[in-house]
Formats: C-alpha cells, structure tokens, sequence
C-alpha cells in the first residue's frame, strides 16, 4: 500500500488536515501502519482528535481503498496528495493547504507562473458584466490563465471570457465535491472547460456534504494558485471579501475595479481599495505594478499585445501546440531545452518551430532562443 492510498483512506473518514496527517507521520512512521497497528496504540494519542483516531479503527480496510479507487476511475477523476510531485508548489507555503486535490483536467495549469484570480459578485450589474467579459478575455488574450470559482455572476463569465481568449486555460477551484459541481446550472461550463484543456479541482472529499462554509474556505486555494487577484465587483458584506483577506495573508497583490461610489455592489472593492488593493482601471495595471511577477510579461506588453496577429493555435497539430505551450509557460526557451521538456526528438522540434517562425507564432532570437512574436 502507498502513502497516497492512505491519504485516500484518512480523507474519507474525517476532514483531515495536512497539519494532522503530519502528526500522525511523526507518532507512527509511516501512514500504512495504521492499517493493522493495535487499536489501543492509536487511541492513546492525546494529539490528535479523538473522533479521528476512532474513525481510523473504525473504517480501515483494504477493500475500503479499493472501493473509493474503483469509483474515482468509474468516473474519471484523478487525485493528487500534499506529498506527490504534481502536488502545486504555490499551495504548500499557504494557511491550511488541501491534503489532497480531487481533479479533472490538466493538473499542469496549477502551477503555472502566470494564473490570476478573477472573482466578484455572484449577482454583478451590466456594468460588471461588461467588465469581466473585456479583461478577462484581454488578460486571456496576452497569455494568462483565470483561476476563478465556477459561481454564478463574475466567477462563471470570468471562465467563459478567457476561454474567448488566444490562449488562456481556465482553473475552477470548487466549494463542492467534483461530483457534485454546484450550482448545478454551471454544469456545462465545467465540461467547456475541460474541452479547453482547462482543469477543475477540489479539496472535498467525493459525496460528501456541501456546507455553505465551504465555498469561502475554498478561496484560499483560488489566490493560492494566482500571482494577483482582480476583484471585478463585490458588495460590502460578500465571499470575495474573506478572498482579498486570503491573498494579504499569503502576500499576493490584489486589484480592485473602481465603480461608483454610491453603488452597493462596487461598495466592497472601494473597501478593498482603502484597505491596500491596487485601484485596477485597465489590464495595463497589473503589468505597471512591479511587484507582481507575470510570465506573460516575459513576451508581451499592453500596447503590442493590442496589436499583435491573431493566433489561431486550435487548428494546430499537437507538437506545435506544445511547443507553444512550453514558451507560453517557461518564457523564452532554447531548442535543447524543448528537446528536454517535451520528449520529442531534434528533427521533429526543428520541423516544427520553423513552421511556426514562417507563420509567426515565434521569433528567432540570440543563440537559438525562440520566444513568441508578439
């Protein structure tokens, strides 16, 4: 049995945390001796939660595990453990982070360098609308991936409007079970997204309870995952609230559209402004602030990025498509190193960025260097 099979294991029986799956570690060694360790050895641990430990007597069984493995690939969902490699760096330096991510999609997204958050108001007015719907597709359009939480309002056409984009994949961090995606009328925005090469995660375990809580204790994970949070409308009393109070905990910078000061759905981001958050006005804001560092800088900025071709990479064949991909995450890149990430072999490599420099994806720089044409 592996470790990450334990976690499966610890998940379903309580809402663990990864500061508890580390005590357990300490006291015991290894996770998997919980399987067959005497019952009173682990009912005398005064460290941990008593109703744990007696759940952890309680469930352990092989066929367990085996069960919730055989529903996870019944449904096509994939999971990821604090201790995996493909477990997102940015989220193992925050305030509580998920012992495991329930996912569809590609898990790759999480950790890119240039993942923003978009959210605001389930209930936004036209203006806000309008708003979401230009800059999202603008931060899109320059190579930045939304992060967002499928609600209703801002968060469901943040999604939509960088799907519109050139080239942004979108991340939607649920407040439900990845079974169960809520609300419900969103289903087909989800399934959208994975037909983008986008990805849906949670950290609640599969049919558990949805509790109201859930969906603000989720938006650690959404500026978790981001370099800055832009913050399109928000009335005073709202979940995008205990957001920017997430992202100054974690010292991400936060952008906050200015509105009317006698509108309650812009009363919440004028808060945010008195309280530190950038005054955001255009997507020339985020790339004005130095201290935000956005990979998309690295090959655009506002002014070419208005001009630049349009790029239609969805007619591309796969390697194009990857090697894109790769500049798009890595920045400007030599041809060894594309040799190294993708796995192709130098003819094939060269074949294809020369078709992409006579197409003008790319430019050829100092020693073989290719970065976007832009």
């Amino acid at each position: 049995m592996q470790e990450r099979e334990m976690y499966l294991f610890l998940c379903s029986i309580y809402r663990i945390s990864q500061e508890e799956i580390d005590i357990l570690k300490a006291q015991f060694g290894k996770l998997e001796v919980l399987m067959y360790l005497d019952e009173k050895e682990i009912l005398k641990n005064k460290n941990l939660n008593s109703k744990l430990l007696k759940n952890i007597v309680k469930y352990r069984s092989h066929s367990r595990i085996e069960n919730i493995k055989g529903v996870l690939e019944e449904k096509d969902i994939q999971y990821v453990c604090f201790n995996d490699d493909d477990y997102p760096e940015s989220l193992k330096h925050i305030q509580m982070p998920p012992p495991i991510l329930f996912y569809k999609g590609d898990i790759s997204i999480l950790d890119h360098r240039n993942n923003i958050a978009v959210i605001g108001s389930r209930a936004p007015t036209n203006y806000g609308l309008y708003c979401v719907r230009k800059y999202a597709k603008e931060l899109s359009d320059i190579g930045m991936d939304i992060v967002s939480g499928l609600a209703l309002g801002i968060d469901s056409e943040a999604h939509l409007a960088c799907m519109n984009g050139k080239f942004g994949k979108t991340v939607a961090v649920l407040g439900s079970p990845i079974d169960n995606i809520l609300p419900s009328r969103n289903r087909k925005i989800a399934d959208k997204i994975l037909e983008n090469g986008g990805i849906i995660v949670s950290e609640f375990f599969l049919g558990s309870k949805v509790h109201p809580l859930n969906f603000s204790f989720r938006n650690r994970i959404i500026s978790g995952l981001s370099v800055a949070v832009l913050v399109i409308e928000a009335a005073q009393k709202s979940g995008t609230k205990r957001t920017f109070d997430y992202a100054g905990d974690q010292g991400k910078t936060v952008f906050a559209m200015t509105g009317r000061i006698n509108d309650p759905k812009s009363r919440g981001c004028i808060d945010m402004i008195i309280e530190g958050a950038i005054p955001f006005t255009s997507v020339e804001n985020i790339f004005r602030d130095k201290s935000v560092f956005l990979n998309a800088k690295e090959f655009c900025t506002l002014n070419n990025c208005k001009d630049s071709i349009e790029y239609d990479i969805k007619s591309l064949n796969y390697e194009k498509k990857e090697i894109l991909e790769l500049i798009k995450r890595q920045g400007n890149i030599k041809i060894d190193d594309i040799c190294n990430y993708t796995g192709m072999d130098i003819k094939t490599i060269n074949s294809n960025v020369n078709e992409l420099l006579i197409d003008d994806y790319i430019i050829e720089m100092e020693n073989k260097t290719y970065g976007f044409n832009v």
